[in-house]
């Protein structure tokens, strides 16, 4: 190597030094606290939700690192985790952890809100992959199970201009509170299609594993069949109250091939619909909140 080169090096080594030097001495460490007594704010919401034999742990206090590039400051949190231990409808121990660690002008009240939500669906989705996903998809050849998934969410919140009836939806969706209206200890899987305006969804990234045509409709038409067998037993297993879409997308190493979908109503095939679709929606809608009333 030529002097000229081992100097060039030399001087971007000082310089990327020099740089990360200067860019340490400018960062700077913030320290937040989150001292709000959730346990004691939140009292009636978690009675509402667990009753009143639940058990409360005492607060574990904890912190998060956080590094804002723009203002190079890292941001220490520290903030306190509670676990509420509750029986569920099936005589098993459950676990409810909640924090105080939130953002901007977030209240208490919402932050619950917010956890119950979260864990309600985390509830309902582990009970129903272990029951019925899981083995379907481990059925299903060329199924991508890692980017596969199910979810159960609350209906979506939309509104759609010349179709007034979305307005009605849209306000009777985002007033509705489940922290007001679920009672854990006697939560019953079977039932939460008709105890609540949530719907399962179902997304499934499904590879083809041949290029010949026959074979790739016939891998398409048994993806088709086990889904339709495994949305059967979730409808059985429901009572007939399942609400529930499904969207299965078919590739191969380009990518996008082609796709198709089902939906469930209240335990029945519903013929074109789908998720945003207009009809399915507003019967989906009143099936939980009842008829559509437009002024």
């Amino acid at each position: 190597m030529n002097n000229k080169k081992m100097l060039y090096r030399k001087y971007l080594c000082i310089l990327c030094l020099s740089l990360i030097g200067i860019l340490s001495g400018c960062a700077t460490t913030k320290e937040v606290y989150k001292d709000d007594p959730m346990p004691e704010i939140c009292e009636q919401e978690l009675s509402n939700c667990f009753g009143e034999d639940y058990l409360l742990s005492e607060g574990v206090d904890k912190e998060d690192h956080f590094f804002e590039e723009h203002k190079q400051t890292e941001i220490i949190t520290y903030y306190t985790e509670w676990e509420l231990t509750y029986q569920d409808a099936y005589g098993q121990d459950c676990v409810f952890a909640f924090n105080n660690y939130y953002y901007g002008n977030w209240q208490p009240s919402e932050r619950i809100d917010g956890f119950i939500k979260s864990y309600f669906s985390d509830l309902v989705e582990e009970h129903y992959e272990q029951k019925f996903w899981n083995k379907m998809i481990a059925e299903i050849p060329g199924c991508r199970e890692d980017d596969s998934v199910l979810y159960f969410k609350e209906y979506s919140l939309f509104s759609k201009s010349g179709v007034p009836e979305t307005s009605v939806m849209f306000d009777e969706r985002v007033n509705y509170s489940l922290t007001d209206n679920i009672y854990f200890p006697q939560l019953k899987y079977t039932d939460v299609c008709i105890d609540f305006p949530y719907i399962f969804n179902l997304y499934l990234y499904v590879d083809y594993v041949s290029d010949d045509k026959a074979k790739r409709r016939a891998q398409r038409r048994y993806t088709e069949k086990r889904l339709r067998e495994t949305m059967d037993e979730m409808i059985q297993y429901s009572g007939e109250s399942l609400n529930a879409t499904a969207s299965v997308t078919m590739m191969d190493e380009n990518g996008f091939v082609d796709s198709f979908s089902i939906a469930v109503l209240k335990g029945d095939y519903f013929e074109g619909g789908g998720r945003l679709n207009i009809s399915y929606e507003k019967a989906l809608h009143e099936n939980f909140f009842g008829p559509i009333e437009i002024e």
